[in-house]
């Protein structure tokens, strides 16, 4: 009976395992420490960082050719691709002695070109995020939306696709919800007295996935109903059909790392699958093409990005 039942459990692991490709490497050594990869929406390009999130790198799946757009400090951390995939925005910074500086800035994927859309200012507590497709970005200052022009034009088609709901960690820690359209905004504490982070907004502007600081991770519906405990999970992002997510879950020796491995699992806490599986690499930052159905993710202990083709 115990044979059978490992003899089962073995084929449903090999059964997951099998739903996708094995993972590629793209780049990154001890050496050269590659991190925190990023693809792009249309899955053609990843942009990465190296260590200390110091630059960014953009590799090209076409042709397998790689170059640095910036070498700004801290350009690398929380960068977000454009929807149409064209630009990346990022919160990089600079040190007067011991004060840091962030500014707002866009870089142009194809000529590395950088647009600065905001002073350098020593209080920027929030990450910048895309609104109105691509014609503004905006933080949050004093829990109020600070919005940016880019000078980048989008169609109404486009402005339409990316709906007019912005999601974000308030500085307080808890969700804000704010539709562009009626310029009304909720706050939302899922748990009472835990602070929120790592949030993301689904594709189809209906639901979210957070992190609860020291606990679980958690699914939501913007107007905060249907609250799904997912357990443990980590940096959690939405799939292309807004129905799944895809984190990481790590275990750790207080001081590093000692495991991890990438899961994929539908809002509702169903379907819950192992993409990685590993006992001998430890996968951590997995990220979502919105087209052609790839996953990447930096193996920590090689200081090297993969990518996976999911089937």
């Amino acid at each position: 009976m115990k044979l059978k039942i490992l003899l089962i459990i073995s084929l449903f692991m090999w059964l997951n395992i099998s739903a996708q490709s094995q993972p590629i490497k793209i780049t990154g050594s001890i050496e050269d420490i590659c991190m925190n990869p990023t693809i792009s929406p249309d899955g053609e390009f990843v942009a990465f960082t190296k260590a200390g999130y110091q630059g960014i790198w953009l590799y090209k799946f076409s042709d397998n050719s790689i170059k640095q757009i910036t070498d700004e400090v801290a350009a690398g951390y929380a960068m977000q691709w454009s929807p149409d995939s064209k630009f990346i925005l990022s919160r990089p910074a600079y040190y007067d002695g011991p004060i840091r500086y962030n500014a707002v800035k866009i870089y142009n994927a194809e000529t590395s070109e950088a647009i600065q859309l905001s002073d350098y200012r020593t209080k920027m507590p929030s990450l910048p995020y895309w609104s109105n497709f691509n014609e503004e970005v905006f933080i949050i200052s004093n829990n109020q939306i600070e919005s940016f022009k880019t000078g980048l034009a989008a169609t109404n088609e486009q402005k339409l696709q990316a709906g007019k709901i912005v999601a974000y960690i308030t500085n307080d820690d808890k969700i804000g919800v704010t539709d562009l359209s009626t310029n009304t905004t909720r706050i939302f504490e899922p748990i009472a007295g835990k602070k929120c982070m790592n949030l993301t907004l689904s594709p189809d502007n209906q639901r979210v996935v957070f992190e609860i600081y020291g606990g679980n991770l958690y699914s939501m519906k913007i107007d905060g109903t249907e609250l799904t405990d997912l357990g443990i999970g980590y940096r959690a992002k939405w799939m292309a059909d807004s129905q799944h997510i895809i984190y990481m879950i790590t275990q750790d020796d207080g001081h590093q790392f000692t495991s991890s491995d990438i899961f994929k699992v539908k809002y509702d806490g169903t379907e819950k699958v192992n993409l990685t599986y590993t006992e001998d690499r430890i996968e951590l930052s997995p990220s979502a093409s919105f087209i052609n159905n790839k996953i990447v993710f930096e193996a920590f202990d090689e200081g090297a990005i993969y990518f996976i083709n999911l089937e």
